[in-house]
């Protein structure tokens, strides 16, 4: 479903505290052909600065560096959460989990390895210290290069110990640390105490924190959204994890922009799942809408 086409279920911002989570690139930035080339939304940005002294947390979560994604996004009321949830930089004070640091070596060597193998026109070598990205979009023939980087971690030893993941056009590489999306969400939830939980992300990298969203309001009482800002090449398990859709950085900025209007306003928000009775809202203040998605 287009979460679009359905705001009237979210209704407004109520005084629960509620946290909005979002991704960075394929979300608030279009994607670009490199890193570095990736601009915030200039609509975006506005909506999230006049949301963080809306909303209980406003929360920037990617795969990028924490120091990078800050000069990226901009905003200095927003907390960032970097490297799929390695670094968290909030406060003026960046934490960086257990056991990062001593993968950076290990890191670096893999990343000569597969250079060493596929060392292609167009291929950005990403190292993020704690993570690290091989970006293929920008090369002749991105299809062949992946093939070429998968045949290259089936024979290189350096990836022992590592964690690979594929993306949109680009290879993912991560600590065997158990630290994803996912675990960041849960902890900034129960750290700010929030009652409710917007997230919004486009990749793979982003099922981690759906699945733990949907896990919370199972179990932990959270209520709140996950949408995926799809495509025709998002994978179906985002699709079937999400609770929503939406078509690009556009859709986005209109669903920012909603709720930044909505927040100054007296509305309501009141989100409902599929398959949960009226009386189990996902979240529910003020005025019932008798209305479910």
């Amino acid at each position: 479903m287009n979460l679009l086409e359905h705001l009237d279920e979210l209704g407004g911002l109520p005084g629960d505290r509620v946290g909005l989570f979002v991704d960075f690139d394929g979300t608030i930035s279009h994607l670009a052909p490199t890193p570095d080339d990736a601009v915030v939304s200039p609509r975006a940005a506005n909506a999230l600065r006049g949301l963080s002294s809306k909303l209980a947390l406003v929360c920037a979560i990617s795969g990028r560096g924490v120091s990078d994604l800050r000069a990226k996004v901009g905003i200095d009321e927003l907390v960032y959460v970097g490297n799929h949830g390695g670094e968290k930089y909030e406060a003026e004070s960046l934490v960086v989990a257990p056991g990062m640091a001593e993968y950076e070596e290990r890191i670096v060597s893999l990343l000569s390895a597969l250079r060493r193998h596929v060392d292609r026109p167009g291929i950005i070598w990403e190292n993020k210290k704690y993570s690290a990205a091989v970006h293929f979009r920008a090369t002749d023939h991105p299809t062949s290069v992946k093939s070429a980087l998968a045949e290259a971690l089936s024979i290189v030893d350096e990836v022992d110990g590592l964690q690979v993941f594929w993306g949109k056009m680009l290879l993912e590489i991560r600590i065997p640390n158990g630290v994803h999306k996912g675990d960041a969400l849960r902890q900034l939830v129960r750290e700010h105490r929030l009652d409710a939980a917007i997230f919004l992300g486009d990749d793979m990298t982003d099922l981690d924190a759906m699945e733990t969203l949907r896990d919370m309001r199972e179990h932990d009482g959270l209520r709140g959204i996950s949408a995926v800002v799809a495509d025709e090449s998002t994978p179906e398990v985002l699709l079937s994890t999400a609770d929503y859709t939406l078509n690009g950085v556009s859709s986005v900025e209109i669903l920012l922009d909603w709720l930044l209007s909505a927040s100054q306003g007296n509305s309501t928000i009141c989100v409902y799942a599929n398959d949960v009775p009226p009386t189990s809202a996902r979240w529910q203040t003020g005025p019932r809408v008798d209305r479910y998605g």
